[in-house]
């Protein structure tokens, strides 16, 4: 097989690693998220596929024949973006905000809400006895 053609398919492979880690995250995390939930914060096997993709990429470029190296490059530089898009995705576009809340040990201020018959209660209707509030974030 000529150089040109293994460059070629070694810079076909790395890119469809490349794919192949980001979409494999969005699968899992859609599907199995909610019985998984450090997969959405911890891509690790996600990455090293998207790494893996890169070096393939960079030795396509690295073994093309100087005349023939555009076609590696285009395919390095689409594999690039994609890992760029990827990680803006994961750690900047979905990164929650700080919020500023009481410190711990500080009393909560009062709010109501319904209970399970309907009726609304106060934080102000528990003083004096223990109290344990669990507030879920949920799962996106």
């Amino acid at each position: 097989m000529a150089p040109s053609r293994r460059s070629a398919g070694l810079a076909l492979a790395g890119l469809a690693l490349g794919v192949a880690g980001v979409a494999g995250y969005f699968v899992v995390v859609t599907h199995f998220g909610a019985a998984l939930p450090d997969v959405r914060n911890r891509a690790v096997p996600d990455w090293l596929a998207v790494a893996v993709g890169l070096v393939c990429s960079l030795l396509a470029v690295r073994r093309a024949t100087p005349g023939r190296r555009a076609l590696a490059v285009g395919l390095l530089s689409v594999n690039a973006l994609l890992a760029g898009a990827f990680a803006f995705v994961l750690y900047d576009f979905s990164a929650v905000p700080a919020a500023p809340g009481p410190s711990v040990g500080a009393p909560a201020p009062d709010f109501a809400l319904r209970d399970e018959t309907g009726s609304t209660r106060t934080l102000a209707d528990f003083r004096g006895g223990p109290l344990l509030l669990v507030f879920y974030r949920g799962h996106w």
